[in-house]
């Protein structure tokens, strides 16, 4: 919320008040399903990595659907275009090419190195960083 999040289908700002009337929660990015049913481990899946928030409808909407095609449907729904869709997933700190290509390596990647970045401006210092099996 603090860093101006957006609801994916509303395109309204995630605050305090948004969070309450349109019952907001973290949700997957790449669904579960669509996860399972691609090879997806499921450390990675459940990680906060492919989490954020949304609401409850956003998130119905969203179902077990590949990005590539719940991003579509928000956007046919929520009447916009491209462009302002990648506005929204950037306020989430996701690449939207990723997502448009089902590419769940590519986002979780780059969305980790994203989110680290923000954490190290929270925290005012340096975060270290490991590689997996270190």
């Amino acid at each position: 919320m603090r860093d101006g999040g957006i609801d994916f289908r509303t395109g309204e700002p995630i605050n305090i008040q948004t969070y309450y009337e349109d019952n907001i929660d973290i949700h997957h990015i790449f669904p579960q399903d669509w996860c399972k049913n691609n090879g997806v481990d499921r450390d990675d899946y459940n990680s906060i990595i492919n989490k954020t928030p949304l609401s409850a409808k956003t998130n119905r909407t969203i179902g077990g659907n590949a990005p590539s095609a719940y991003l579509k449907d928000v956007q046919r729904i929520a009447e916009i275009d491209e462009n302002r869709m990648d506005e929204i997933l950037g306020s989430h700190v996701i690449e939207p090419d990723f997502l448009r290509n089902d590419d769940f390596q590519g986002f979780f990647e780059t969305r980790k190195k994203a989110i680290l970045k923000r954490i190290e401006t929270a925290m005012g210092k340096s975060v270290i960083y490991r590689e997996e099996g270190q």
